[in-house]
Formats: structure tokens, sequence, C-alpha cells
């Protein structure tokens, strides 16, 4: 080895994501923070997979997905160097097998017939709803003026740094939707029955390190071969914190609690969807997934594959009619808010809830118990999910010690004297 390749060079600081120096959270990235497991188990055209037949799944793509393939697939061999592989691989293995041969797929008879999806209830109605952005305000100016405050509240962290908090007033709305995936149906009527607080932002490494100064975000890698740095930073001051687990979120929550004397938690699924609307019952609050995001969030774009440098293909399923200039996550608060004063509640860092995963029609009981076991929450997709997977009613969840890729969370502030709470009604 070189001593570039070692880290060693003056030039070079730290070796790159061929080494062992940085190394990623166990199930950071994992099949399950995959488009299309996640389809299949949100029942993609009806799949219905027992826990075996999801065991012997993941263990095929664990097993198959780094190994087999050809690299001619992506990208020409140069020379004659195809020739020599499989002469040495005859000479040296004895094996006589052409890596580069591409088998063709058996023919299935009779070829199996497609499920259409079944067309998903269309939402209730439910009058005052939706509402416009000036009504949002009012009613926003209104709660905090019942509270005696502005509508934004700010909160010391710790040396120096803050927090600031809007004032989601209570109302009702549809929560879900009659056109996504099935688990967001059936679309219902809830009530959020008390005003409460929320982050007006995702929070950021700076405030999180406040309470846990070893947490590191880390790179986002870039993909090719032979690199000397660790990728695109998203461990900035003012960026998102990235990579906690539900049980890390919930963790800060009680950190904060207690140093305030403020009820911190997460949001309920409710409550998270309900402040991301601001009175919208589109599928984002600037329209549906073919509008122009640039100025409104931080999604997968075409500024996404930068990640894909020198010749590596770009494959990362991104808009690319779309520049929102981030490749990674961008500091908190640079993209326009909804009616409430709300950042980033679609794209830049995926948002865990307080809520466990359970199907609809929604109900707050049994869901938010903290101490309960299974999968929890994460809505408003990443700056690497394109608008349909960012849309306020889409729904991924993972298992609260999992620290996802791109998972971070804002806070929630309950009222003195007073819980938030969500229910189903009319």
């Amino acid at each position: 080895f070189s001593s570039a390749y070692l880290g060693l060079h003056p030039f070079v600081r730290r070796p790159g994501p061929e080494s062992d120096h940085h190394l990623l959270n166990p199930l950071e990235y994992h099949v399950n923070t995959s488009e299309l497991v996640q389809m299949l188990r949100k029942g993609h055209h009806g799949v219905n997979l027992e826990p075996g037949a999801w065991d012997r799944l993941i263990t095929w793509i664990d097993l198959n997905v780094p190994d087999h393939g050809t690299w001619g697939e992506s990208k020409p061999i140069p020379g004659n160097g195809h020739q020599r592989r499989v002469e040495s691989r005859k000479i040296h293995a004895n094996i006589d097998v052409d890596p580069e041969r591409i088998h063709p797929e058996p023919r299935v008879s009779p070829l199996p017939k497609p499920v259409p999806p079944k067309p998903l209830p269309a939402p209730p109605r439910l009058d005052g709803w939706p509402f416009d952005a000036a009504t949002a305000k009012r009613m926003q100016q209104e709660a905090a003026r019942l509270a005696g405050e502005d509508p934004v509240r700010s909160i010391e962290l710790g040396e120096g740094v803050r927090m600031d908090l809007s004032w989601i007033p209570a109302g009702a709305f549809v929560m879900g939707s009659s056109d996504g995936d099935a688990d967001e149906a059936p679309a219902g009527v809830v009530r959020v029955t008390k005003p409460f607080l929320l982050g007006t932002r995702e929070v950021t490494n700076r405030q999180f390190a406040c309470f846990r100064p070893s947490h590191d975000s880390g790179y986002i890698s870039h993909f090719n071969k032979d690199h000397v740095t660790r990728g695109v930073p998203v461990n900035l001051p003012e960026q998102p914190v990235l990579r906690v687990s539900w049980n890390d979120a919930m963790d800060f929550c009680r950190w904060l609690s207690t140093r305030t004397g403020l009820r911190v938690t997460l949001p309920d699924e409710a409550e998270w969807e309900y402040a991301a609307r601001a009175g919208t019952a589109t599928g984002l609050p600037w329209g549906d997934g073919a509008a122009d995001f640039s100025k409104q969030a931080n999604l997968a774009d075409r500024r996404l594959n930068e990640l894909t440098i020198r010749d590596s293909p770009d494959w990362i399923p991104s808009v690319s009619g779309i520049d929102d200039r981030s490749v990674a996550t961008s500091p908190v608060g640079r993209y326009a808010p909804n009616a409430w004063g709300l950042h980033d509640m679609h794209g830049n860092a995926a948002e865990w809830t307080l809520s466990l995963c359970q199907p609809y029609p929604w109900n707050s009981e049994g869901r938010n118990d903290p101490a309960a076991t299974g999968d929890r929450v994460l809505r408003g997709g990443s700056y690497y999910d394109r608008p349909h997977r960012a849309r306020s009613a889409f729904r991924l969840a993972f298992p609260p010690w999992q620290k996802v890729h791109h998972a971070g969370f804002r806070i929630k502030v309950e009222p003195a004297g007073a819980e938030a709470e969500s229910t189903a009604g009319r």
C-alpha cells in the first residue's frame, strides 16, 4: 500500500471509506431502509409475506446483492481484461465459468397475473377543512394569546444555545390519504384537542451536543472507490442531527425536560401530520409531488447525484429537473416555513414521532406509550427522498434502537397543566 492510501500523505488527513477507520452504526443501512422492501412491507399490490418468507428474502438480499453481478452491465471493461479474468480463473482456481455471462431468466408458465391495487376509500368531509394560510396564522396567534405568549417561544439549552418553538393551535383535520400507500388509509377525522409547542426547526448537531457531546452525525459517503475524504459532511453545527435512534431522541427529551422543567417529548403521528399540513389537504403544503420544491424543501433533486462522483452512474432516484442547492442535509431553516412557521417538516432529515406503527383508523389509545414495544413511526422524508416519500401522510417505521442513516427529530413541549391529545372523531 502507498502512504497516500494509508492516509499518511501530508495532504490526506484521514483514510477514506475503504478503510475501517470510520465504521457505520449497525443497521444504519439495512434492507428495511431500502425503498423496495419498504414498498413490500406496505402491501404493494397485495403482497403479504409470512415472517419466514421475510427472513428468506432478507437473507437472499444480504448474500447476493453485494456479490453477484457483472462489471459490463455498468461500464465497459477496458483492454482484454475480461478474457484475462476468464483465463486466470481457469488456470489458478479451476473455475471454468464466465463471470460476465448474463443468464437468461427462466420463463414462468403460465405468467402470473398482476394484482391491481384496491382503490382506497375516499376521505371524509370536515367542515372548515382545509383552511388557508391566513386562517392558520389567526388560529396560531389566538392560541398564543390565550397562553399569554408570542407565537414563538425560545428556550435555553445551555452555553448560549437556544431553541425556538411555535405554538400549534388545537383543531381538527383529515389525517391520512386516499391516493397514497395502503397504510395511509382509511383517512379519518382527527381532533387535536389542546394546543402545544413544536420546534420550528429540527434538532441540530449543536443542540444535540449539549446533551451528548460524543455524538457524530458523520458524513454521507461518495459512491466510487479510492477516496481520500469521508464524503459530504452532515455533522456541521447547524445541520440537523442524524443517525439517532428513537431511543436517543426520547433520551434527549427527558434530559431537556429535567433541565428546563418543561414537559418535553416527541409529537405523536397525528400531531406531526396536523402541524405539517398547517391547514392544507394536498400531498405537500405547496401542492402535489410534481411541483417545484426548490424553495420549499431539501429533497432528492439533481444535486443528490453529486454523491455519484467520477464515472459512477447517476443511479440514486431523484428529480433531475430541480436544484434545491443541497447535496445532503442543509442548515435548518434554509427553506421556506409553512403557515405555522415550521421549517423542514418535509425533507432534510426524516423525523421520529412518539407513536407505535399501527394500522389506521387513527386513535391515540395504546399508540403513544413510551414503554411499549414495537416499531416507531418516522415522518417527513429526507434529502434522500423524492417528493412522494415526503408527503404529509407518508409513513415509515423502524425499531426504536435503529440509528437510521437519515433520521433526526424535532421536539414537542406540552403547556404547563395541560397534555395535548389527538383523538379520532367527527
